[in-house]
């Protein structure tokens, strides 16, 4: 190491510089790491104040050098990226003239400093080389550089039967972000899960209106996970997503579409989508479904004026979007609203009986209270909750009433509240909606059948292998893991016969039902249900079972 004069060193590489001598130059840096650190440091930063082209070549070989050096790898690069483009051609033809992995830092520093002048380059080492983590550099980097001339390259590569460049190449096509790379990346979807899912986080990325236009196609999608994927990628995108969603708002033909552009703007939960919701509401919309879905997603905003809105909602004739008015009006109510509701119960009837039922069962806790003084909520919540609530949501009420000073109310409950009845069928309902699952709980002890509720399919799973359920019911749409996916897990040790699953849905005919069936479904259930046709359906295909 110290056979080398240090001053004579650095006198060498002062002069190889002045004189743009690379092929010197090169060999004093072969022999670098022969010396102390603090000359190799002098060394470097010799390189890295001058302005003439030869260094360059010589930082970029200093890079590629296999040599332990006191000089960090990233300090080279730093400097080395600061100087590239003042000097292009000196630095591509490094770049051309290094083999192997060699050339893997310098193919990457071309994508950062976006050189587009490298790319015939890059395409060039792609169509000479086997070399995997070669290829994968240059596919990289020419995402970095994002210029259009490479899509068609990229383009290839979607398709190119090896996983890892399939990954590379929808991430680089993602970064180029013009219209004909979102629309080649639209048409490599259907085939593949978790590449479909890649792509739907690429538009989600972009969020310019040709990447939403995609991902709101993914809305329509047959497939469940694709679905919802993009509802939740949608919810991330946030306010940027409305008007496209709300534009879904005006297709009536499409109750799906309407329902899942309904879920996101709920969760986005933004006042400027509420006027959009509206005009859906005041259109009537035939199918229960997008009219629960527009509560719901009411009940996430803050509303302020116009909370008058959602009493329509109450005298809904399908329960469950009643109760998803009344959720909606619990966290949007004013003294309009609740003395609208108080002269509706007044008048008794059957009209106040499903106000009053629609409130309990959504545990609207202010309205119950605005109504409480009320002798009709008295006799309809005490007769309601005494026999046909879940034993659950009547003690809740007891503990409620016992805490507002309703003693009367409570006194109602207690008194001859009989003995509970033996539960005739154990049945699981898996649904993310905890509104839904509220409305399972009561309407399975109604039936007499003891409900399990879960809110989480992966929790059902592990619950329902340790302890398996007559009959198992579950929403298709959830989030992590679809209700075909919870399917599929449950048959890997029960047959349909041993736990028959009924799969209850939003969706509309679709593949997902085929594939429903295919995974193992006993029989398909559209949403919303009523108590009636849920023993039916469960009876019947437990009688299927014998």
């Amino acid at each position: 190491m110290n056979s080398i004069d240090a001053e004579h060193f650095l006198d060498e590489v002062k002069h190889v510089i002045a004189a743009s001598d690379q092929i010197k130059g090169e060999i004093l840096l072969d022999h670098l790491d022969q010396l102390a650190g603090s000359v190799q440091q002098k060394v470097v930063a010799l390189l890295g104040r001058s302005s003439h082209g030869v260094v360059v070549t010589l930082l970029a070989k200093l890079l590629i050098l296999e040599k332990k050096l006191a000089v960090p790898a990233m300090v080279i690069r730093a400097m080395l990226l600061g100087k590239v483009l003042e000097n292009q051609d000196k630095f591509l033809g490094v770049l051309q003239g290094e083999v192997g992995e060699s050339r893997l830092p310098l193919i990457l520093i071309a994508g950062e400093v976006q050189l587009v002048e490298a790319i015939p380059l890059l395409i060039e080492i792609i169509s000479k080389t086997e070399d995997s983590a070669l290829i994968q550099c240059c596919l990289t980097a020419l995402g970095d550089i994002g210029d259009p001339g490479a899509t068609n390259i990229l383009s290839d590569f979607l398709y190119s039967g090896q996983r890892d460049f399939v990954i590379v190449a929808i991430e680089s096509l993602s970064k180029i972000a013009t219209p004909t790379s979102v629309q080649r990346l639209a048409e490599r979807m259907g085939t593949d899960h978790e590449l479909d899912l890649l792509i739907l986080d690429a538009f989600a990325n972009l969020q310019d209106s040709l990447a939403l236009d995609q991902l709101n196609s993914a809305l329509k999608s047959h497939h469940a996970y694709i679905r919802n994927h993009a509802k939740k990628k949608f919810s991330k995108v946030g306010e940027k997503a409305i008007p496209i969603l709300t534009s879904n708002l005006s297709q009536q033909g499409d109750p799906d579409l309407l329902v899942h552009s309904l879920n996101v703007l709920g969760f986005i939960g933004d006042l400027s989508a509420v006027r959009a919701i509206r005009k859906l509401l005041h259109n009537e919309p035939k199918d229960a479904n997008v009219r629960f879905a527009a509560y719901e997603s009411l009940g996430m905003m803050p509303l302020a004026k116009g909370a008058y809105i959602l009493a329509d909602g109450l005298l809904d004739q399908v329960g469950h979007v009643r109760i998803a008015a009344a959720k909606a009006i619990e966290w949007n109510c004013d003294d309009v609203l609740i003395a609208g509701i108080r002269n509706i119960v007044s008048g008794g009837g059957r009209e106040a009986e499903m106000v009053v039922e629609a409130f309990l069962n959504s545990e609207s806790h202010k309205i119950v209270l605005a109504m409480a003084d009320l002798e009709p909520f008295a006799l309809i919540s005490v007769e309601y909750l005494k026999h046909r609530a879940h034993p659950d949501v009547r003690d809740s009420y007891i503990t409620f009433f016992r805490e507002n000073d309703l003693e009367k109310l409570v006194t109602g409950l207690i008194t001859g509240s009989g003995e509970s009845k033996e539960r005739e069928l154990s049945v699981f309902a898996v649904d993310d909606s905890r509104m839904i699952l509220s409305i399972y709980k009561n309407t399975l002890f109604q039936l007499g059948m003891d409900g399990q509720l879960f809110e989480f399919p992966a929790t059902a799973l592990k619950q329902a292998l340790k302890e398996k359920p007559d009959i198992l019911l579950t929403d298709l749409n959830m989030p992590d893991m679809t209700g075909i996916d919870l399917t599929v897990a449950l048959r890997g040790k029960y047959s349909r016969q041993e736990l028959p699953i009924i799969m209850v849905t939003t969706q509309g005919d679709s593949p997902d039902h085929k594939a429903a069936q295919e995974a193992g479904v006993n029989r398909i259930l559209n949403k919303p249900f009523t108590s009636d046709e849920i023993d039916t359906a469960i009876r019947e295909v437990l009688a299927e079972c014998l």
